[in-house]
């Protein structure tokens, strides 16, 4: 088995035992060893010297009888060696290797050594093979043999003149070395022991605060209490370790907290509008569906109503985002204050906001809501120090007459807010059946104008415009037509705002451009001109930075003299960017074009912004024209009007003249130019092409 894998099956404080046991045992056990080598070594080395002192005895003493060959006096010589215990035999040779005399000791078998195992008659050539391997064991520290032997030479003035062989007797050492280990295996375990009482006791001062940090680290992971903390009882190692996990613990709360504050504002904004702190989409949506699944299980009313402010675009680039965000809040606040806490409000974007109403009785009472709403919208709306009002238009559904999913109620809810603006804004209206045809209708028309310009369904008519001093047409205007292959001639108002929603208003502008321009040279060549050429101009062209490129393209492709090209700007063009649109105005001017603004007194029309951009005429808006004979507040709008135009120099021209007290009464007021059927209704260019080809050259007027 692994050790890494069988020492994880333990725990800190066996391991901990283990580790210390087997530590502790090895050292007591290496420490034995070498006391034991150690005593061996010093009784082998003590007994060998004892061995050389008594062979150097012996070798003096028989070195005579050797150089006599008297073998009994080397016999009388070694005799004595028998009084010595641990000698067991001992062998003289002469020079010639032969044995000369010998000594075994009483009670030993000759033959249990080497030279004693040799036959009485062998040669020197066989006592020399046996001493050779005697010399060899006598380099050996150790010897585990029951004898020790020494071989040394027997020498007379230096002068070798045989060997000496010892056998002593290792019995009594090894008694001894046996005494010694049992004395040094008997002081190991008491040592050993000894270290484990220790270590009893050590482990609790040790292993208590890693147990007490191991208890508090699954009561954090059983409760997610990370505000729980560890008592440090010590500074070692251990101690430092509590500090950090406390610290870790201290990190990971803050870290909680400000997680859970970021879930919280996650959850926030998944779920509420920033601006206005309303629910949003998503919240709104869930919350209508449990108030649905309540009215099926309870066979209840309810109502949803889709409210979209009026002419909030036209505020927003008046007056700035900010101020567009400022009034969305202040809207928000006054729909809350007239809803009951059963209801939900909610805001989907933009200027768009939602309610729905449960257990409402009737159609007569969301009606009544809806009268509420308006009313509450009556007070104007402060912003940068000035009032402003603001309406709204509101369409309305019922579950379960107009639908029995949320898809279906919002669909129907926003059909019919728009049939509440086409009614004339600021009022409301109740989803009906027919009110789906006209929707799909809408969608068809939007998907066949993004294919109108390619497929050349646009036409152009012009209507005159008159000079009222002298009677005489002196330009024209541009009117756009879409001569739609199903539903016929279309009407601007049919499509002009559609266009400007997908975006295809730019390229249809552009298209409307060139071709004024080019009937408008087309005239002048063949003689019956030069007259001006009026063209609407789109907000999205100054919003997009593109009026001055279509404008010079135009121009350049025609040929047409820029003095003759007008642009008509509505008042909510001049105002959504005013430095910019300053800019671009003044570049216009440098091409030589002429500027007029459309509608005017419609918008917010005001002497502080108007003398600031370079304009050359004003267009008095028909709403005030048509009335004027016949009611003193509109004669008093024109006369202001055309006084203003006056005080600013620039050209007035009135539109929508049908009588010819109209016409009088404008001469009177000393406007210059009017427009209208009394002077034509729009014609074809080549409808226009024969009049203007007729003597007088002018219509009857």
């Amino acid at each position: 088995m692994n050790l890494s894998a069988f020492m994880n099956n333990f725990s800190i404080r066996g391991k901990l035992t283990l580790i210390v046991m087997i530590t502790c045992g090895i050292t007591l056990l290496v420490a034995t060893g070498a006391f034991v080598a150690k005593e061996a070594t010093g009784l082998f080395r003590e007994q060998r010297s004892e061995m050389e002192a008594l062979a150097n005895i012996i070798g003096n003493n028989v070195s005579s009888a050797l150089l006599f060959d008297d073998q009994k006096a080397a016999s009388d010589t070694i005799a004595p060696l028998r009084i010595r215990r641990n000698i067991l035999a001992a062998y003289v040779l002469d020079g010639q290797g032969r044995l000369f005399a010998s000594y075994v000791a009483t009670g030993q078998d000759p033959a249990f050594f080497p030279l004693g195992q040799l036959p009485a008659g062998a040669s020197a050539t066989d006592y020399q093979d046996v001493l050779l391997g005697l010399i060899a064991e006598r380099g050996k520290t150790f010897s585990f043999h029951e004898h020790a032997t020494l071989v040394t030479p027997i020498r007379d003035d230096k002068k070798s003149v045989g060997t000496l062989v010892l056998h002593a007797d290792n019995r009594l050492l090894f008694r001894q070395l046996g005494a010694t280990l049992i004395a040094a295996i008997l002081i190991a375990a008491g040592a050993f022991g000894l270290a484990w009482l220790i270590l009893s006791r050590l482990q609790q001062v040790i292993l208590q605060p890693i147990l007490q940090l191991s208890v508090t680290m699954q009561k954090v992971s059983d409760t997610k209490d990370f505000s729980i903390r560890v008592s440090r009882t010590s500074n070692d190692e251990i101690g430092g370790l509590i500090t950090g996990f406390n610290q870790m613990l201290e990190e990971i709360e803050e870290r909680n907290q400000i997680l859970l504050q970021r879930q919280e504002h996650l959850h926030q904004l998944a779920h509420f509008d920033p601006l206005t702190g309303l629910p949003n989409r998503t919240l709104f949506y869930d919350r209508l569906s449990q108030a649905l699944n309540y009215a099926k299980r309870h066979k209840k009313t309810l109502l949803v109503m889709f409210i979209d402010l009026d002419h909030f675009k036209d505020i927003n680039d008046t007056f700035g985002h900010r101020s567009g965000d400022l009034l969305l809040t202040m809207v928000a606040n006054r729909l809350s204050d007239i809803l009951r806490e059963c209801d939900s409000l909610a805001r989907l974007g933009g200027d768009e906001f939602t309610i729905f109403i449960q257990d409402i009785a009737s159609r007569a009472n969301g009606a009544l809501v809806a009268r509420k709403i308006h009313d509450a919208f009556e007070a104007p709306f402060t912003l940068e120090e000035k009032d402003v009002f603001l309406g709204c238009s509101i369409g309305i559904t019922l579950f379960p007459d107009d639908g029995e999913n949320i898809d279906d109620l919002l669909m129907h809810a926003d059909i019919a807010m728009y049939h509440a603006k086409d009614a004339g804004k600021n009022t409301f209206r109740f989803f009906e059946q027919e009110m789906n045809h006209e929707s799909v209708e809408r969608l068809a028309l939007q998907s066949d104008l993004r294919q109108a310009l390619k497929r050349g369904e646009f036409l152009l008519l012009y209507q005159p415009k008159l000079d009222i001093q002298s009677n005489k047409i002196t330009g024209f205007e541009a009117l756009i037509r879409w001569q739609h292959p199903l539903l016929g001639l279309l009407s601007p108002i049919r499509f002009i705002a559609m266009a400007e929603q997908n975006g295809t208003i730019l390229p249809i502008s552009d298209w409307v451009l060139q071709q004024a321009c080019r009937q408008a040279m087309s005239w002048q060549e063949q003689g019956l001109g030069p007259f001006t050429m009026a063209v609407n101009v789109s907000a999205s062209h100054f919003k997009r930075h593109t009026i001055v490129a279509s404008v010079r393209q135009a121009l350049e492709f025609s040929g047409l003299d820029p003095s003759l090209l007008e642009l008509e700007l509505t008042e909510i063009t001049l105002l959504q960017n005013n430095q910019s649109t300053l800019d671009t105005l003044w570049e216009l001017k440098q091409l030589g074009v002429f500027l007029s603004i459309d509608d005017f007194g419609t918008g917010y029309s005001s002497l502080s912004y108007l003398h600031r951009f370079p304009i050359d005429s004003m267009k008095i808006d028909r709403s005030f024209v048509c009335n004027m004979a016949e009611s003193e507040d509109d004669l008093a709008i024109v006369t202001a009007i055309i006084a203003m135009g006056k005080s600013l120099r620039v050209q007035v021209i009135a539109e929508g003249v049908e009588t010819h007290r109209q016409m009088e009464l404008l001469r009177e007021l000393g406007c210059h130019v009017i427009q209208g059927h009394l002077v034509s209704k729009p014609l074809a260019a080549d409808e226009l092409t024969a009049l203007l080809g007729r003597p007088t050259g002018t219509p009857t007027v």
